[in-house]
């Protein structure tokens, strides 16, 4: 065991003398000196690890001298009381006035355990102090950075009291609004808002303030210096992003409802002259209205993209929920996969795993992400192979995973991270072998999300590519008596 230091600063000779003899057993080296300053500064030069105050140094009304001790040299010493037997007065004041324990004298019984016990409470403390003071050093550094930025910043306490506000939240809300009730200052309203009465923890929402803008907040739970829990939101003004979003969603739902209607006559004079009703067509002519049949076809499809994409955008994506399996699925598209990949020269191979559980899903849109991601996959291998796998995984209760693997020209690193954004196209000449809008990764990743599921990629640029989405299993649960398009 460490031979640890100790101090007392007391005039009684019996209890110093009971000390000494108590230490000498663990070889503890033991000092003695008056409770005056002159007898404070010796003990500090000797450097105790734990200092044992009589509080008869004191006047009867005094507190236990903590700040003076601490002040005189004794930083991180832990401090005991010593006080007359049966004194539980002297005790109490003594703990709350910041001693860690107390020993009562005459002393009779040996000392060592509650000196052991303080000098580990001291060290607790210790590390808590370091651990505030570091908690404070960062929030004052988190503070120093938020303080700079063009959006506005706030912390607020659990009772919804605004504590602090960068300078762009003072610009929108006003200053001296600390104090008030966030949801008074920012929206108001005289309750807190849904996001706070429901989220103890960290959060995400949208807010118009009063400025006339919308911002995108995040929140995380925090702890100040003295372990008291806040909350720190940060906002992000979207408003540029929701006008763009109002121009797409009226540019598509314009173009989608004008072209309806040309497309659907072309698609019935294409008909009709392949049927012969306006006459028979030569094997020439024949081969031009496929052309047009085809490229009618291939309008047809991105006008359907465009209305789900404006679905997407409005937030009006409905999907007919219903327990199927991903066999079934795949049989949708695998059908028609096969034949385009057969056309380009490609091998192609599904494999599904057996005794794959089933998933609660809308089965034609679940085959719409399927067809999306192999088409591209074909569109983009010029040779080689593709094929489509499916298998369980069994993280968050048990997942399916169904990846499609290409060996084709690949994607980019740095358009890796950008292929499921809407209307995103790599800008490579040697990507662009097939038509498309940039539309189908962008309407998959929505349909998987909207299933509880994640769609994600890899790929290595001239080497080939591989997708994945995972869908939950159905658990008996979901959805039960729940409406078509739900």
């Amino acid at each position: 065991m460490k031979a640890y230091r100790v101090a007392y600063l007391g005039s009684d000779g019996d209890a110093a003398i009971a000390l000494e003899n108590a230490l000498k057993t663990l070889n503890f080296p033991f000092m003695r000196e008056t409770g005056d300053p002159s007898g404070v500064q010796k003990a500090v030069e000797f450097q105790p690890d734990i200092v044992l105050w009589d509080i008869e140094n004191s006047m009867p009304d005094e507190t236990f001298p903590l700040e003076v001790l601490r002040k005189a040299g004794f930083e991180r010493q832990p401090l005991v009381a010593v006080v007359k037997s049966g004194d539980v007065e002297g005790a109490v004041h003594s703990l709350a006035g910041g001693a860690v324990d107390f020993i009562y004298k005459p002393i009779r019984e040996d000392p060592l355990p509650r000196m052991l016990a303080a000098l580990n409470v001291g060290q607790k403390q210790l590390r808590l102090e370091w651990s505030n003071r570091v908690i404070e050093d960062t929030n004052d550094q988190v503070k120093g950075v938020l303080g700079n930025l063009a959006d506005p910043a706030y912390i607020v306490s659990p009772e919804y009291q605004i504590l602090w506000m960068n300078r762009a939240a003072e610009e929108i809300f006003g200053e001296g609004q600390r104090g008030g009730a966030c949801h008074h200052v920012f929206y108001d309203r005289t309750e807190p808002c849904e996001v706070c009465q429901k989220s103890k923890g960290s959060a995400r929402w949208r807010a118009m303030l009063k400025n006339g803008k919308s911002y995108r907040f995040i929140s995380a739970v925090v702890r100040n210096g003295r372990g008291e829990v806040e909350k720190l939101a940060v906002g992000t003004d979207i408003t540029p992003d929701e006008e763009v979003q109002k121009i797409h969603k009226t540019f598509i739902s314009n173009v989608s409802h004008d072209l309806r209607t040309p497309l659907a006559a072309i698609d019935q004079y294409v008909n009709i002259l392949l049927e012969g009703l306006a006459g028979e067509l030569t094997e020439e002519q024949r081969s031009y209205v496929d052309v047009i049949g085809r490229s009618s076809f291939r309008l047809h499809n991105l006008v359907e993209n465009l209305i789900d994409a404006n679905k997407i955008l409005s937030g009006d994506f409905k999907l007919r929920m219903e327990v199927v399996s991903i066999q079934d699925i795949l049989d949708v598209v695998v059908h028609l996969l096969q034949s385009q990949a057969e056309d380009r020269g490609l091998a192609f191979q599904v494999q599904v795993a057996d005794d794959l559980p089933p998933v609660y899903a809308d089965k034609a849109r679940v085959a719409q992400v399927v067809a999306n991601i192999a088409g591209n996959s074909i569109k983009f291998t010029e040779q080689g192979m593709m094929q489509i796998r499916a298998g369980f995984m069994p993280r968050d209760e048990g997942r399916v995973i169904v990846s499609v693997e290409d060996t084709g020209i690949g994607v980019p690193k740095e358009d890796l991270g950008k292929i499921f954004e809407l209307f995103y196209r790599v800008e490579k000449d040697k990507v662009y072998v097939e038509e498309g809008a940039g539309l189908g990764l962008s309407i998959s990743r929505e349909i998987v999300r909207a299933h509880g599921g994640t769609l994600w990629a890899e790929s290595m640029e001239g080497m080939g590519s591989a997708f994945h989405f995972a869908l939950p299993i159905y658990t008996g649960g979901q959805g039960q008596g729940a409406p078509a398009g739900q």
